[in-house]
């Protein structure tokens, strides 16, 4: 593969992360194809025409929408990707959570009985504290969003709300609560495996030298300069494009890029 071809590859998928049209993509990619073209025939090399890659696609997708767009670092990292499940995630449980709270709140309206919530109020202050404190012995935020949720559902049993109101509040604060956190598990993730040593390679793309073959073991890319035996989900030939996603060992894992 040529470095034109690694160019147009790069920024086109930088510029389909960052929100433009397949159209605007199809458009500035045969443009940008021309002028490599051009230049090229005339002995110039890439670099004498887009200089800096980042800054130039950058700069040609913000004035193709007309604000501001995702840095480059950002898509090569895989960040704005993972942003973007996250506002998914928030979405659908925020929807979830939601309906809980609204029927916990029609439920609410019936009055508690004081008996029974005398127990619930104490039940869940305790399991509030023992999933506060379990949190700070096990970090991750797994045991936080269940915190969250009982210290609601005990307010409820104090303020003498039926019991079902409260499991159901339990619920859907505790969902929300998880989805919510999820973004600082990632960031948590993110700063314990530094993209150092093999891990630099992920967002990186490369050309299949020898046959992937998930059930064989078998695979061969090379990334910049360098080779790597691979493995992929699916079989993908020599001669593909591939990206790096994730590094198992001393093998990259790739997917195949859709021409």
């Amino acid at each position: 593969m040529t470095d034109r071809d690694w160019v147009l590859a790069e920024v086109e998928r930088y510029w389909r992360e960052a929100g433009l049209s397949t159209e605007d993509v199809s458009e500035m990619r045969t443009e940008l194809d021309q002028h490599l073209s051009e230049a090229l025939m005339n002995g110039r090399t890439v670099d004498d025409v887009i200089g800096d890659r980042a800054r130039f696609a950058e700069s040609w997708a913000a004035a193709r929408r007309g604000r501001p767009v995702v840095r480059w670092a950002d898509v090569q990292s895989g960040k704005t990707r993972r942003d973007r499940d996250t506002r998914r995630d928030l979405i659908f449980y925020g929807i979830a959570s939601g309906a809980l709270l609204i029927a916990a709140f029609a439920v609410a309206r019936q009055g508690g009985d004081q008996v029974e919530n005398e127990l619930w109020r104490w039940l869940w202050t305790i399991f509030a504290v023992v999933m506060g404190i379990g949190e700070i012995f096990t970090a991750g935020f797994f045991l936080l969003p269940f915190a969250i949720g009982a210290t609601a559902a005990a307010i409820l049993a104090w303020l003498n709300v039926v019991v079902v109101a409260q499991w159901l509040v339990f619920f859907g604060v505790s969902i929300f609560s998880l989805a919510y956190l999820r973004r600082f598990i990632g960031r948590q993730d993110e700063a314990e495996q530094p993209r150092v040593g093999a891990n630099r390679w992920k967002g990186e793309l490369g050309i299949v030298l020898h046959d992937i073959d998930p059930h064989a073991g078998t695979g061969m890319v090379r990334v910049l300069n360098e080779e790597w035996r691979a493995t992929a989900p699916q079989p993908i030939p020599a001669g593909a494009q591939v990206i790096v996603v994730d590094v198992h060992g001393a093998r990259l894992v790739v997917e195949q890029l859709q021409s």
